[in-house]
């Protein structure tokens, strides 16, 4: 059955060429801007290189502080004593890792510059929770970060820039033209679309004493965010129990305020909108889909309307065709059927460029419709989600556009369908 609509939906594409141009141009247009918003969110979402575990990370970027008397209360960052006293300390993760992000002057000995790089203060934990690929060197150690020796990891695009070449191990950078770094390692530099990895200098947070003393809040207060990977996603609840317990011991010994660390957001959480460096708001899909989900009916309904007109003329042509068919016992249901699935072969034509054109348009536009300079790689984008949503709003687009055309002619008597027919 399925053989014969496919024959009869060709034999139409080749009979109304000009209409099922339009009907295809239409489909993949619309097919196109819907994709372009999940690819979007498909980037934030999935795991690629260095980022390739975010279906087990969890994510602390701000904690409450609060004055026993009343008198103060702070959304801030973690500082390297709460991150010791409440987070080194846990036992349920596969890895604790804190990063404190600042922008720096990077330089080298004997030649002064001004641009500023991304420079990220983190620790030895930072490599097992992101998978760099290390083109030359490898990491700081444990070692280095107990020592606090400025041993760092810079970018290959930094290591072109400043040296010219990416066997630049051992070699030194200055920071801010003023405090020299060891080159221990390059990576091939992430995609900005990586956040919470991207940056183009990674050094032990220890080499640095304004990140190692103690902060405001009774020591609470700091600059770190925390990045946590799970054994498992649903170990979530035993993590932050365990978070809690350290924090109730850390608070016991402290005589003026109280720490508050909120339930880590999974990344899910993250790519839907929740948080931000000292933010509590939880986003989940009613709220995302509140504001994104206008957006694609919109995309979806207005080309829906065109192609409804379309199909309509071109099933208005047949009536005849589908008159005879129920004068020699064609059901409504098969009628309708067959439609729907002549006009599915159109739509999906219409799909597979719109997949197509998806891609260059974000590619295109990434600066605006990303972060400024993004770079796009193959692993981001061509991921099972969008397959499966390019597949799922091609059907939607299918069954709108030709469902209320294949109903009307379904229902409509053999007399009225025969009226026009030259017998």
């Amino acid at each position: 059955m399925f053989k014969q609509y496919f024959k009869q939906a060709i034999h139409a594409l080749r009979e109304n060429r000009l209409t099922s141009v339009v009907s295809i141009l239409g489909t993949m247009l619309s097919v196109a801007m819907i994709l372009v918003v999940v690819l979007q969110f498909q980037i934030k979402l999935v795991g690629y290189s260095p980022v390739s575990k975010r279906d087990r990370m969890l994510y602390i970027y701000s904690v409450n502080t609060k004055s026993k008397d009343g008198s103060e209360n702070n959304n801030t960052g973690l500082s390297a004593e709460t991150i010791r006293e409440c987070l080194y300390t846990l036992k349920k993760p596969e890895a604790v890792t804190v990063t404190a992000q600042n922008s720096h002057v990077i330089s080298i000995p004997g030649k002064r510059l001004f641009e500023e790089y991304t420079v990220y203060y983190t620790d030895p934990a930072f490599w097992k929770v992101f998978d760099f690929k290390f083109l030359s060197g490898k990491p700081f150690t444990e070692a280095d970060f107990n020592s606090g020796l400025p041993h760092v990891v810079i970018s290959d695009k930094l290591a072109g820039i400043l040296f010219g070449t990416q066997d630049v191990v051992g070699r030194d950078i200055l920071v801010n033209n003023v405090m020299p770094c060891t080159i221990a390692g390059v990576v091939k530099r992430p995609s900005k679309a990586a956040s919470e990895a991207f940056a183009d200098v990674w050094m032990p947070y220890t080499a640095n004493t304004l990140y190692t003393n103690s902060g405001g809040c009774d020591g609470m207060c700091g600059p770190f965010g925390a990045e946590i990977l799970a054994h498992k996603l649903s170990d979530i609840d035993a993590i932050y129990a365990e978070i809690q317990q350290g924090v109730a011991r850390y608070n016991a010994g402290k005589a003026d305020f109280i720490l508050t660390i909120p339930k880590p957001f999974t990344h899910l959480e993250l790519a839907l909108g929740s948080g931000s460096r000292y933010g509590y708001n939880r986003v989940g899909w009613g709220e995302y889909l509140k504001t994104t989900g206008w957006v694609l009916l919109f995309l979806l309904l207005v080309p829906t309307l065109n192609l409804t007109g379309i199909v309509q003329s071109a099933v208005q042509k047949r009536r005849p065709e589908m008159g005879l068919r129920k004068a020699f016992g064609a059901t409504g249901e098969r009628l309708f059927t067959q439609v729907v699935c002549e006009n599915l072969i159109i739509t999906l034509i219409g799909g597979v460029l719109g997949v197509g054109l998806s891609v260059v348009l974000l590619y295109v536009g990434r600066s605006f419709l990303l972060t400024k300079d993004t770079v796009i790689t193959f692993g981001m984008l061509f991921q099972p989600l969008l397959f499966v949503a390019a597949l799922f709003f091609t059907l939607v687009l299918n069954v709108l556009s030709s469902g209320l055309p294949a109903f009307r002619i379904a229902r409509e008597r053999i007399v009225e369908s025969l009226k026009d027919a030259n017998v």
